[in-house]
């Protein structure tokens, strides 16, 4: 048995490094931009001073690493070719801003450090046209933070550039060190940028290490905003299950004994009728009917807590927490409890009818020890696999249900970290997430062998 359990953990590190690569490309596939997003222009991410909001945007890039490839940097090696195709593009006499324009010199800024000494040759050896020129000294400046301003003529750009590089004496009389001697690498470093300057293994190792970075929209460490969210799902998400389990188990084992009842009948339809009304409609009509609408005002409908909370006794505290909390549990309930007492009858009559049933009711057990003490151990293998689920389900919450009712979980963290393209936010939720479910899963699979003796991991020899 423990051997199986070892497998399946070991398992678990693939299957998550493969969760990993399928979210990481599903996010960078989805449209815009959260540099631009950041600069509160989702179109262009222009201010009025168009070159400092370059500069500002491409720093933002820089520190979130989104200057980098995706998966693996070839660029250190194609950058010659890369330049190539930047004069053609200016030959062409194509603007020198713009979308395509960026598209087209993004893959040399991409090169970075090890493309700088190709930049400097290019500006010494005098063959470049003007539009070229300001073309590799706007990848300098930007890039390697160079004291350029676009005021300056452009042969004070050419000498500033010259001195930083070869060191020296500047126009204005401060002494430079050359900065040519810190460019120069070998071949085993570029062969390790590779794979060390992209993306995803820049994010990889810092996953490994759970460090998830900051959150572009606010700056602020994301296990901050993740302990500020998850306890409020963690109290909706366990509550709203013990309820569901208390009523849909014993609501199951009733409608299995009673089967085709008068009973049995009226409750599948009431159950199928909850199952079947979406959350937000549900949601919705609450509010409308309970929350002050048109009709009854008897429950509050957004947040956890009226205004001046904090200054009320523990007992008034948890009972204004309550008042808040009771409209949105029930609906994160209904639909949950609906669904596994028809899973828990659908178990129960399949065991009901096997033959060590039969059996014991031979013997003249009486039928409550023949349910509860025989046929519902077995009958709770199903609702054991739904079990798994409740481990994501306390971080990733519902997203509908916090949005309509305004509650700061996490699955309102996570709605507005893809409105606003904040990665490292939906890396780290998708990644804790993909954890607990496989965990879920392993549980699960050991809770097997406690309620049903005949499940066993032992392996035949």
């Amino acid at each position: 048995m423990w051997r199986y359990f070892l497998k399946r953990i070991l398992l678990i590190f693939p299957t998550l490094f493969g969760i990993s690569i399928i979210t990481f490309i599903i996010i960078k596939l989805a449209p815009g931009d959260p540099t631009a997003f950041k600069m509160g222009n989702q179109q262009t991410g222009m201010s009025s001073d168009q070159n400092m909001a370059k500069q500002v945007i491409e720093q933002t890039r820089e520190i979130y690493g989104l200057d980098k490839p995706l998966m693996l940097n070839f660029t250190i090696y194609n950058y010659e070719d890369n330049w190539a195709a930047v004069q053609q593009y200016l030959a062409a006499g194509h603007p020198t801003s713009g979308r395509q324009y960026d598209d087209i010199v993004e893959p040399l800024k991409q090169a970075d450090e090890v493309a700088v000494p190709f930049f400097v040759a290019l500006l010494a050896g005098n063959t470049l046209t003007e539009a070229e020129t300001l073309v590799v000294l706007d990848i300098l400046t930007i890039k390697q933070k160079l004291s350029i301003s676009s005021l300056m003529s452009l042969e004070k750009q050419l000498e500033y550039v010259n001195n930083w590089w070869y060191g020296g004496i500047d126009s204005t009389g401060v002494s430079r060190k050359a900065a040519r001697d810190s460019y120069q690498f070998t071949g085993f470093q570029k062969f390790k940028m590779i794979f060390t300057e992209a993306q995803y293994p820049r994010w990889l190792v810092r996953m490994m290490m759970l460090d998830f970075g900051n959150s572009i929209k606010d700056n602020r460490p994301v296990w901050d905003h993740i302990k500020e969210s998850v306890p409020v799902s963690l109290i909706f998400t366990f509550i709203s299950f013990i309820l569901a389990y208390m009523i849909a188990i014993p609501l199951g084992i009733y409608s299995a004994t009673h089967q085709y009842t008068t009973g049995d009948k009226v409750t599948t339809v009431i159950l199928f009728i909850l199952y079947s009304l979406p959350n937000f409609w549900v949601a919705t009509m609450a509010i409308v009917f309970f929350g002050g609408g048109d009709f009854f005002d008897v429950f509050p409908v957004s947040g956890l807590h009226s205004l001046g909370a904090e200054d009320l006794s523990t007992w008034e505290y948890l009972k204004d927490l309550a008042h808040h909390v009771a409209l949105p549990l029930i609906i994160w309930t209904y639909g949950s409890f609906s669904a596994l007492s028809r899973y828990m009858r659908g178990s129960m009559l399949e065991v009901i009818r096997q033959d060590y049933i039969r059996t014991a009711r031979a013997k003249g057990l009486s039928e409550r020890v023949v349910t509860y003490k025989h046929a519902l151990r077995n009958s709770l293998i199903t609702i054991i696999t739904m079990l798994a689920n409740l481990l994501p389900l306390a971080i990733s919450g519902s997203i509908i249900i916090e949005s309509i009712f305004s509650i700061p979980g996490m699955g309102q963290l996570s709605f507005n970290a893809v409105l606003f393209r904040d990665y490292p936010v939906i890396m780290a939720v998708t990644t804790i997430s993909a954890m607990l479910t496989l965990s879920g899963i392993l549980l699960s699979d050991l809770l097997y062998a406690v309620v049903d003796p005949r499940i066993t991991f032992e392996e035949k020899r």
